[in-house]
């Protein structure tokens, strides 16, 4: 049973990002930017999603819409994703006419995903549930659940690489036993993780504080501008950090 070296791995994902940034962006940027188009047709057209004004359901108003956004963000990082692991783990370069692939990878990769979080939350799901017919003030007990969620998440998605380079014999039951014994150093890389995108917002939220101090309409284009960049980098990291564990978990590879 094989220990995963915390820091080490964060540190190798960065480097990845970071080492390779020209390709990333050659793979990402238009799929990011295709995004954030139609996010800002949706601001447009629709408006944006607020609470709802009834006392006695203060739930965010879910429009169809936010639906198709949603599936289009699935696949666009299921295609990012696909090309990013198979640059970082095999060095194949993806060429102009599979930037915006959608071909049985990708829809692999995009099922897969969605499997991995219905297996992971459901439960969580449930107890909510449950706990909130029992006792409705005590929801923030469900904060460890979902924590532990997150972690079965982590381990089961490092089978996700190997969707992508098209390995049928690395799935999730394969992924959770390759990385059990592991639940407490996953549970710093989910940490760590959420630091680093704690980090990114801050500094996010510190730009548009400033930009806001001009007017609304530069917060909302500064909003669309620093989503771009943001988004990219988030989006390959994450997919490097998968790329790094799935090749020590499942390739022997050493950081």
């Amino acid at each position: 049973m094989q220990k995963i070296p915390v820091i080490p791995a964060i540190k190798h994902a960065l480097n990845a990002v970071f080492h390779f940034r020209e390709t990333g962006i050659r793979i990402g940027l238009p799929w990011i930017i295709l995004l954030a188009a139609l996010s800002t047709v949706e601001l447009l057209f629709f408006g944006s999603a607020d609470f709802s004004n009834d006392a006695s359901a203060q739930d965010l108003n879910v429009r169809p819409t936010d639906f198709i956004l949603a599936a289009v963000g699935l696949i666009a990082l299921s295609s990012i994703a696909v090309n990013w692991h198979r640059y970082i783990l095999l060095d194949e370069h993806t060429p102009p006419e599979k930037i915006f692939r959608l071909d049985a990878p990708v829809w692999k990769y995009a099922a897969h995903s969605i499997l991995i979080m219905l297996i992971a939350l459901v439960p969580v799901i449930i107890i909510s549930f449950l706990v909130a017919l029992a006792t409705p003030n005590a929801i923030a007990l469900l904060a460890f659940p979902l924590f532990m969620a997150g972690i079965y998440i982590m381990r089961m998605s490092v089978a996700l690489p190997a969707t992508a380079l098209e390995r049928n014999d690395f799935g999730i039951r394969a992924a959770l036993q390759a990385t059990a014994g592991n639940n407490l150093q996953f549970a710093g890389l989910l940490a760590l993780n959420a630091l680093i995108m704690l980090g990114t917002f801050l500094a996010l939220a510190v730009a548009l504080t400033i930009a806001g101090n001009i007017s609304i309409t530069v917060v909302k284009v500064c909003a669309v501008l620093l989503s771009i960049p943001a988004n990219l980098f988030f989006s390959l990291f994450s997919i490097s950090l998968l790329s790094s564990l799935y090749g020590y978990f499942a390739e022997g590879r050493k950081f």
